[in-house]
């Protein structure tokens, strides 16, 4: 009776045992599962978030993928790397009046960048370099020239000495194709800071950009000195009207610059007491066939009565003036009066 005791409790307690590791097998198998299952899960909410183009929830879950390492980050991090590229703010500044204005357009670095090892183990700061250079190449081929610009900067940021002579030659010329373009856009402060920038990738002197660049410099400066240096602001404005024959230059509001800047001439000359002179301005603002015009005809008209019954008692001798009509309109080509300097000169 006792070894038949004995020999159903080691049966009893074998069947228990082999129960146990039974549950432990499977209990690890469904945790594998389930693990495998969440980890699917991730990646196809990356790949959703990807292609909403939501970078920085993208991101924490690659943060995620990161510590198991799943295979779709191999398939998933190029599009993601691209993404952060794309979603990057533009640097581009907002036109200014003044030419002499140098926003920085810095590059700034990539940190949304993960490469997969041959083992399929990730590692940070690992950066394609030759894929975001042909990604340039792509825009450029494409006319996409400030994407290229951007690509251009963040590849210079992680390695300044990655192929430096082609690299420095596509920035040249995205550089001076974008610079162009922001000039015939109207976008003429912009298009300046981009123009100094090529100069560090080669001679802008012999491109018709120079050009462009010039006649941007004499506008934006004639803007700014309209008020405190209006017989400066009537010179440049005259050198693209009448020397360069860029009558239409700003679809056609150089003409409005120019006519307000000779109407603050006039007034500058009246306070020093130059009526002859100013008499002559306010003659020239009203000649001008502006749209729009930046002055109130017959407040200037009244002005130039004033400065001709001033200047009728001297014997200066004035500009031509022309006749007007009853509707203030020439009837006759605007004359260029001489310029007197007044107040400041730079």
């Amino acid at each position: 009776g006792m070894v038949g005791l004995l020999l159903a409790g080691m049966m009893v307690a074998g069947a228990a045992f082999a129960g146990w590791n039974s549950g432990i097998s499977l209990a690890r198998g469904q945790a594998t599962v389930t693990a495998a299952a969440e980890l699917a899960r991730q990646c196809d909410h990356l790949r959703t978030d990807l292609a909403a183009g939501n970078a920085r929830l993208a991101q924490r879950r690659i943060e995620f993928l990161r510590q198991h390492t799943p295979t779709c980050l191999i398939e998933l991090v190029p599009t993601a790397t691209a993404l952060h590229l794309t979603s990057r703010p533009s640097a581009a500044p907002q036109p200014t009046s003044t030419a002499t204005a140098r926003p920085t357009i810095a590059a700034s670095r990539i940190q949304l960048t993960i490469a997969a090892t041959d083992d399929a183990t990730v590692r940070d700061n690992d950066y394609d370099l030759d894929d975001l250079l042909a990604e340039a190449e792509a825009d450029m081929g494409l006319r996409n020239y400030q994407a290229a610009i951007d690509t251009l900067d963040a590849i210079i940021a992680i390695d300044e000495n990655f192929r430096t002579d082609h690299v420095g030659d596509l920035h040249f010329i995205a550089l001076t194709e974008q610079a162009s373009a922001l000039f015939r856009s109207g976008r003429l402060a912009e298009g300046i800071v981009l123009a100094r920038r090529a100069e560090t990738y080669g001679d802008v002197q012999t491109l018709e950009l120079n050009y462009e660049w010039i006649i941007a410099e004499l506008y934006l400066n004639g803007q700014r000195l309209k008020i405190t240096n209006p017989a400066e602001s009537v010179r440049l404005f005259s050198q693209i009207v009448y020397d360069h024959g860029l009558r239409a230059y700003q679809d056609g509001l150089v003409i409005s610059e120019l006519q307000e800047a000779h109407r603050h001439y006039g007034d500058a000359l009246s306070w020093q007491g130059e009526h002859c002179q100013a008499q002559g301005q306010y003659q020239a603002a009203l000649d001008l066939r502006a749209s729009p015009s930046r002055i109130d005809r017959a407040a200037v008209r009244d002005l130039h009565s004033q400065a001709a019954q001033a200047c009728s008692g001297t014997s200066v001798t004035q500009p031509s003036a022309t006749a007007l009509p009853d509707d203030g309109q020439p009837t006759s080509a605007p004359i260029r009066p001489t310029i007197v300097p007044v107040g400041q000169t730079g």
